[in-house]
């Protein structure tokens, strides 16, 4: 028996050898470029070093990839007002609501909190926003940050302290200008949602290898800068309400996108590279001077909702067509005469928001004979549109 297992083991070894030696011919035999692996090593590095540098904090709720889970939990924490009492419990004291306390300064008593991830310090006036900022860098483990309607106006210097921050809300902050944000390259989700006077993301934005959700809705943004395009890692933007006439060229490199939202601005075109958005799943894009759609739209094939509502179509935007996924599908209040009866054989279409003016009986009859489980619906039924009119 020792003998057969020894003859075994012998056996295996040869067989072991030869394999190595086949691999080695097999490898030595492959054409080698070492331009295209040298590519290749390289775009591995920089891959490893942006993910290197994100945290594993999760942001999203799955089944509603464009609501932050997180943020709706920490909308959810009691106010504390009296925080010798905490100090009782400080090690698990992890989250602390200050908003609307008439601050001026931040209580000396919050350094003594060694695991506060969660800060809210909104509606509040800081009288010295750098020393703010300075003091807040003292907190170890602080991770998301909340300043909404702080007045700040654009973000001091010192923001880089805060090197491990992966949330930042500064909603209706009265900021002008946020020209160092790329400084907090760990930030997972910013927030500027409602600054009128904020105009344009800096160049800087392109630093946020992390970034993950972006809020610049009711902001005064006349566009989405191209260098955006650089956040690979962004799954939502909300940027509705604005004043943005131009989307980034290459949109199309957002390959994680999943919602995006530009409804209610002045777009007039959308760039061919949106096709390459193979993740997304809502968009919205009602309300702008759009007059077509590129071809390349119809490789959106995981969309479940568009809106087209409100803008120039003369013509029904066909490209939307061979999209199966879709659900919902928004296109009122265009100046288009006739809904395609290729409508009823989208597969995946349950309702259909047409234009109340000019959509004849007739159409909107056949289109329901070929589909009947389709609800066809004349927008002028929703009172929240009343009062708007169609573009012609």
């Amino acid at each position: 028996m020792t003998q057969m297992r020894t003859m075994i083991l012998k056996i295996m070894k040869q067989v072991g050898l030869c394999l190595t030696l086949l691999t080695c011919i097999h490898c030595s035999d492959m054409p080698k470029n070492s331009e295209t692996t040298a590519e290749m090593d390289q775009s591995h590095k920089d891959m490893t070093s942006s993910n290197s540098k994100c945290s594993t904090l999760e942001l999203f709720d799955s089944k509603f990839p464009f609501r932050s889970s997180i943020l709706e939990e920490f909308a959810r924490t009691a106010m504390n007002g009296d925080l010798d009492a905490l100090l009782l419990i400080k090690e698990d004291v992890t989250k602390l609501d200050l908003s609307d306390a008439s601050l001026n300064a931040l209580p000396k008593t919050l350094r003594e909190f060694p695991n506060l991830k969660y800060l809210d310090i909104s509606g509040n006036r800081f009288t010295d926003k750098e020393k703010l900022f300075e003091e807040l860098s003292l907190l170890p483990s602080l991770r998301i940050l909340r300043l909404n309607s702080s007045n700040l106006k654009t973000l001091p210097s010192n923001v880089r302290l805060l090197q491990d921050l992966e949330v930042l809300d500064v909603s209706r902050a009265n900021l002008q200008s946020i020209e160092n944000i790329g400084d907090l390259e760990k930030l997972k989700l910013l927030s500027v949602r409602g600054n009128s006077q904020l105009k344009d993301l800096p160049a800087s934005i392109a630093k946020l290898k992390c970034l993950q959700s972006l809020d610049v809705s009711a902001s005064g943004m006349e566009r989405l800068r191209d260098e955006l395009a650089a956040c690979t890692q962004l799954v939502n933007i909300t940027a509705n309400a604005s004043r943005i006439a131009s989307i980034p060229m290459d949109i199309g490199d957002l390959k994680q996108l999943r919602h995006l939202n530009l409804a209610a601005n002045r777009i007039e075109l959308v760039p061919t590279s949106i096709g390459g958005l193979q993740e997304l799943q809502d968009l919205h894009l009602g309300s702008n001077e759009l007059k077509g759609l590129p071809e390349e739209f119809k490789r959106l094939e995981n969309l479940e909702f568009i809106s087209l509502d409100y803008n120039r179509f003369k013509e029904f935007p066909s490209q939307v067509l061979t999209l199966h996924h879709v659900h919902n599908l928004w296109v009122h209040n265009n100046s288009f005469k006739e809904i395609p009866t290729e409508v009823a054989q989208m597969q995946g279409l349950t309702h259909l928001l047409i234009d109340h003016e000019i959509i004849t009986d007739e159409n909107i009859e056949e289109i329901k004979r070929l589909n009947p489980e389709l609800r066809v619906i004349r927008q002028d039924s929703r009172r929240y549109v009343k009062g708007r009119k169609r573009k012609n």
